[in-house]
């Protein structure tokens, strides 16, 4: 080699060393930049919920004056402590909660090695998550509850530790049918729906009028708890090895799905994952056959669903007492809004029929009758259910809108009407159409009916409930029925072919 060509070797050496020096500058410096960025972003949204919290806590102060309010504001926090652990318990019977990916589960779980060390990571990610939503939720509560700040305090430590002893529960009991955390998950949900029915009838404990424990006695409490609970951790991290790979892997992919479904932003497609891997788990039905004909068969389809999935029934008949329980805390008129709200998330499951034909358009094409006949068709049984429901939960209406029984009766109905439409808008709404343009935004270009996938459903609640909310008469109720009516209109004659 000539020393000139050894010269053009060295500087290209050095101008690479340059180069990867500023590209290493650049990097560090994006790292910088999107960390600020992300710690900014994390603090002024905390800023603005903790605000917001305090906000509604002086509200509800003003607004509760009297004794009954009271004592169920205070009952309220340890209500949603209870709720908080069934949630967390049934999640981690339906996820896992330690999981793996399929590709995992086939290449790496499938070697005669001790999977402990790789599940170890997993399971100290589900505990921190599972403690700090849990603490969030105690926190939240107790401070709409009304608590002072060592009781807070107090509450969330308690709730973190609770969280995480769910949480290892169900890690426990992964390596078997995991009917432990089931029986416990609806033991809680039972409890719970029996101390909302508690405070709406007024007969729970009266609030106290100062603080109901000491300091000393409280942190005694929030540390046994947290003694419970690391001695839980402690025990699901030894039994890691004893799961087997057919426990791991189906968590893993129904959270892979779920995770695609959200990053669309398609809370429908979410569902229907769920609905396929609970009948996934039962796997058989018993056929029936026989029944009337024409658009009377499919009702009577949706009646033979109703035999199949009483659960879903016991769920929506015990959504009954939420109308009573916010008339309870006085909120007045929002017990319209909360009853639509509650029908709406809770008759969803009433609706087989309506999401299997709107997502096989082959199918409606084969029944010999239009498209609209075959979603009314399928409209019918929930429609049924929503009346009940409504007429159910008349007295809380009547008492929340301090209105007439024949007005009362009204606003009731077009209650139910509003969440069946809503049921109809997020079941019904066409996907997002990727052959349009797409919208600029900060995580890139998005299809323009994307951005709204996730209002679907609650911007039929909040429109149709609003001259409810207005004018709590007979003619807000009429208007609300015929928004209503027109959103199903739209919705059900909609082609979809």
């Amino acid at each position: 080699m000539t020393r000139a060509s050894r010269r053009e070797v060295l500087e290209l050496r050095r101008q690479a060393r340059e180069w990867r020096r500023g590209r290493a500058d650049t990097t560090l410096m994006e790292v910088v930049s999107d960390a600020y960025i992300a710690l900014f972003a994390t603090t002024m949204l905390s800023a603005m919920a903790i605000s917001a919290i305090h906000q509604t806590r002086l509200s509800i102060t003003d607004s509760c004056t009297t004794a009954e309010c009271s004592d169920a504001r205070f009952s309220s926090a340890w209500v949603c402590l209870a709720a908080m652990l069934a949630v967390t318990l049934a999640a981690g019977r339906i996820i896992g909660p330690v999981q793996v990916s399929p590709a995992e589960g086939s290449w790496l779980l499938a070697t005669p090695v001790d999977r402990a060390a790789v599940l170890r990571p997993r399971l100290a990610l589900v505990a921190v998550v599972s403690a700090l939503a849990s603490g969030t939720v105690g926190a939240i509560a107790s401070t709409l509850a009304g608590f002072g700040p060592p009781a807070i305090g107090l509450v969330a430590a308690g709730a973190m530790a609770s969280g995480l002893g769910a949480a290892m529960l169900a890690a426990l009991a992964q390596p078997r049918s995991g009917w432990l955390t089931r029986i416990l998950s609806w033991l809680l949900g039972s409890a719970t729906w029996v101390a909302l029915v508690l405070i709406a009838a007024d007969v729970m404990p009266s609030a106290p009028t100062s603080a109901p424990w000491s300091i000393a006695a409280g942190a005694s409490v929030a540390g046994a708890i947290w003694v419970g609970g690391a001695g839980l951790l402690i025990a699901g991290a030894r039994s890691l090895s004893r799961i087997h790979r057919n426990r791991l892997v189906p968590g893993g992919a129904l959270l892979a799905n779920l995770s695609g479904a959200l990053a669309g932003l398609d809370l429908t497609m979410m569902y229907d994952i769920l609905v396929a891997q609970k009948w996934l788990v039962r796997a058989t039905v018993q056929p029936l056959r026989g029944g009337p004909k024409g658009p009377w068969a499919l009702v009577w389809r949706d009646v033979i669903r109703l035999r199949r999935s009483v659960s879903s029934l016991l769920i929506l008949a015990a959504a009954v007492v939420v109308p009573y329980l916010v008339d309870a805390v006085d909120l007045g008129t929002l017990v319209v809004l909360a009853g639509a709200l509650t029908l709406f998330g809770t008759g969803v499951p009433l609706c087989s029929a309506l999401r299997t034909t709107s997502r096989n358009p082959g199918l409606v094409r084969c029944f010999p009758m239009p498209a609209s006949t075959v979603r009314g068709a399928c409209l019918v049984v929930p429609a049924a259910a929503s009346v009940l429901w409504s007429l159910a939960a008349l007295p809380a209406v009547h008492a929340g809108t301090a209105a007439t029984w024949g007005a009362s009766t009204s606003i009731a109905v077009a209650m139910g009407m509003t969440a069946l439409a809503a049921m109809a808008r997020w079941l019904l709404a066409p996907p997002p159409n990727y052959a349009q343009g797409l919208l600029s935004s900060p995580a890139g270009g998005i299809p323009p009916g994307l951005a709204f996938s996730l209002l679907r459903g609650f911007d039929v609640v909040i429109l149709a409930s609003a001259p409810i909310l207005i004018s709590p008469t007979s003619t807000g109720a009429l208007v609300s029925l015929l928004l209503s009516a027109g959103v199903l209109g739209i919705v059900v004659g909609r082609d979809k072919s």
